[in-house]
């Protein structure tokens, strides 16, 4: 457990790499960008804070120097050296309201937006935090759930914090090749747990992710004074069951792959000088924006490009979008400034998410080393001796009525509710009518953007993932179209036919009305964790929104910075009973059945790991490995390590015989050895026998500790004999026969 002293050592440590990471892109953004002011500055300084957090950690762990002291001295020394670079034309301060300058009526926004109508978008981003709020509940009070997240994405930042290296590839299993993955997300996991000692922080990094979104959602329609209403529009998507079960609460990085792209997309729009019936905010902007590009300023373009590589360098399947949008620059960049705006553009991208594809290229010979081929010309890659289940996409079945109505239709209506057809559909047509008649060229071009990522998710590997005729990994993976959805469904309220005030409202009403019926925010009321997601609403919602409208009414800075003094005060004081009871009962596996995590008959491994430190466990059985994250104990000082075999390209597959495994115990030099069975993908209650406890069979120095179904943990009191494996103990096959 952490004492108080700790708890306040550690808050110190976050607020010496906060503070100074905040200042940096507020005072970059201030220099760079000075005619920017309100929600797309905070959107801009958001991206650059997050790429300087990542590019600081990415540099310092290759040269293995990714310490928590290292990394607050070098954001001490960025924001030094920011702090002495002339802040240029808005030094004195970002220019006042728009609604102070044009004179507003008090009862629209500075766009000219309805308080009405932002009051009910906050309404909205309420109910998508409450229940976000209640996911994060069940996290806090048994532990990390979610089945990525303990197979790679905390094992990654946890082997990042003990190695001090970027560079290094942690192998998780030897069934998939993840450690190949960009892992931007991971990194930022990895400096909360390096500054912390702990991993509570990565059960509240996603809200952090939910809040870009929805600031990236309000910026697409701020020009067009139609904020709110994309922002209601979000929420449908945001607050969906695909994300709302599975990125709370845990280090799930779709939502922030979604909102990095959201993101890149809204600054496009922000920065798109030729809009048609733009409010008068961006009047004003414009008459302060424009440079050596002609249509857009080069350092916006410049931020756009670090979104959208930020979240290639987050994950593979915002690649095709991130392609889609560097065309979509290229195609709208005046004639004769092309290769400038793409030199921008592409600098900044390769800042945001090259390194991980580097490093690959280095080790594997191939930066996306799951791409086996390029038409006739085959790729560098690591070859694999088992697998989990076959990597069908949803064009093999685009024609098969048998999937659709078995698998297609029931995992959409569990993702996006009664009116799936309406959402999804809705959110293409939204993208196609954008192309066809958006109103000015940036909107027809983000609408192309959505329409080629709803494509490309088709075409993806894994979207239809399940053996022939059952792509039972279809519901899991509908997360891999929400960037497009949620690019496309921003973009309806912009369309022209609903300029009306009337249609507006309309629209805002028919939106309301299906995320509730979607979504049923509702049911979170009837949740135990209701008490807390209510409080936590208030707090990251509620309260913030009250300071911005006393801003927007006048109040002075002494009222808004004590109140905002006290609320941080507040987080931080709440904060430290949270921990203990987060650390008291993470992965006690002691309630319900159905609450045990994670299940696969590791339920008692995990409580005898919560007792574990500073030891080296080794793990086999892709069972374990797949949940491997529990194992570092509480203070996640332990040494995990699935035993493999290394191979050509970067390749980590099974140890085919039992004198080669008992010589790879010997070299890891382990504790501890958790032995369990092969997960069968297929059919999870059905578990594959993998043969490493038989081959233990007869082994003087390991002594089981524990036993639960096919799941021992052995203690390793001395080196094991490669040369008593017995004639019956056969070697590894290629299994399990995943085809059928």
């Amino acid at each position: 457990m952490v004492d108080l002293g700790g708890y306040l050592l550690a808050a110190l440590q976050l607020a010496l790499v906060v503070v100074p990471i905040a200042f940096s892109a507020f005072r970059l953004r201030r220099r760079l960008l000075p005619g920017w002011e309100g929600a797309p500055a905070r959107l801009v300084e958001s991206i650059v804070g997050i790429a300087l957090v990542i590019g600081i950690s990415e540099v310092l762990g290759a040269f293995g120097l990714f310490y928590a002291g290292t990394v607050i001295v070098a954001v001490l020394l960025v924001a030094g050296t920011v702090a002495f670079w002339p802040a240029g034309p808005a030094a004195a301060g970002d220019p006042p309201p728009a609604a102070e300058q044009q004179g507003v009526p008090p009862t629209t926004s500075p766009t000219g937006e309805s308080l009405w109508a932002l009051g009910l978008m906050v309404l909205v981003i309420a109910g998508t935090v409450f229940s976000y709020g209640v996911t994060t509940k069940h996290a806090l009070d048994r532990g990390v759930f979610n089945f990525d997240s303990l197979w790679y994405h905390l094992p990654f930042a946890v082997d990042m914090v003990q190695t001090h290296s970027t560079v290094g590839m942690h192998h998780t299993d030897t069934v998939f090749t993840n450690w190949f993955y960009p892992q931007n997300s991971e990194l930022l996991h990895a400096v909360g747990i390096l500054v912390t000692g702990r991993d509570t922080l990565s059960l509240f990094l996603n809200l952090g992710w939910l809040a870009v979104a929805f600031l990236a959602a309000y910026c697409v329609g701020r020009p067009y004074g139609r904020g709110a209403v994309t922002v209601i529009a979000a929420a449908i998507l945001l607050e969906c069951h695909t994300l709302v079960v599975r990125d709370p609460g845990a280090a799930k990085n779709d939502l922030a792959a979604a909102a990095l792209l959201l993101a890149s997309i809204a600054i496009l729009v922000e920065a798109w000088p030729n809009k048609k019936s733009a409010g008068p905010l961006f009047r004003i902007a414009k008459q302060k924006s424009g440079g050596p590009l002609g249509e857009w300023d080069r350092w916006a373009l410049a931020a756009a490009g670090l979104a959208a590589g930020l979240a290639a360098g987050t994950r593979v399947t915002a690649l095709a979008m991130s392609a889609a949008l560097t065309v979509a620059v290229v195609v709208l960049a005046p004639a004769g400034r092309r290769w400038a705006a793409a030199g921008w553009w592409f600098v900044a991208a390769l800042a945001g998410g090259a390194f991980w594809y580097l490093r690959n290229l280095v080790v594997a010979g191939n930066p996306i080393p799951e791409v086996h081929s390029l038409g006739p010309i085959a790729l560098p890659h690591p070859e694999r001796l088992q697998e989990g289940r076959p990597d069908f996409n949803i064009v093999h079945y685009v024609a098969d009525t048998g999937v659709w109505r078995e698998y297609f239709g029931p995992g959409l209506h569990e993702a996006f509710g009664a009116l799936w057809p309406l959402v999804v559909f809705g959110a293409v047509a939204a993208a196609l009518v954008a192309v066809l008649r958006g109103r000015d060229r940036v909107v027809r071009w983000m609408g192309a953007v959505a329409l080629f990522g709803a494509l490309a998710y088709l075409f993806t590997p894994l979207s239809a993932a399940g053996a022939e005729g059952e792509p039972v990994g279809f519901g899991i993976n509908i997360r891999y179209v929400i960037p497009a959805l949620l690019a496309g469904i921003v973009l309806l309220p912009l369309e022209r036919w609903l300029d009306g005030e009337r249609r507006q409202w309309a629209l805002i009403g028919a939106l309301v009305l299906v995320f509730l019926v979607t979504n049923r925010p509702d049911d979170a009321l009837h949740d135990k964790a209701r008490l807390f997601a209510f409080f936590l609403t208030v707090l990251v919602v509620l309260v913030p929104a009250l300071l911005l409208y006393l801003r927007s009414r006048g109040a002075g800075a002494p009222v808004l910075a004590a109140t905002g003094a006290g609320l941080l005060v507040c987080l931080v004081a709440i904060g430290y009973p949270l921990q203990r009871h987060y650390l008291e009962n993470r992965f006690a596996n002691d309630g319900a059945a159905e609450e045990r995590i994670p299940g696969m008959d590791l339920d008692s491994a995990y409580r005898w790991a919560r007792g574990i430190e500073d030891a080296r466990i080794g793990l086999v059985g892709t069972s374990a490995g797949f949940a491997g994250y529990g194992f570092y104990g509480t203070d996640l000082s332990n040494r995990v390590h699935y035993l493999g075999a290394d191979g050509p390209h970067g390749a980590f597959n099974a140890i085919a015989s039992c004198a080669a495994f008992r010589a790879a115990v010997n070299e890891a030099d382990l504790d501890y050895l958790v032995t369990a069975p092969f997960l069968n993908f297929l059919h999870p209650g059905d578990p594959i026998e993998s043969p490493e406890a038989r081959w233990l069979k007869g082994e003087d120095a390991v002594r089981p500790l524990l036993h639960e179904g096919e799941v021992t943990v052995w203690k390793v009191g001395g080196r094991l004999s490669p040369d008593a494996c017995g004639p019956s103990n056969s070697p590894l096959r290629q299994i399990p026969n995943t085809e059928n």
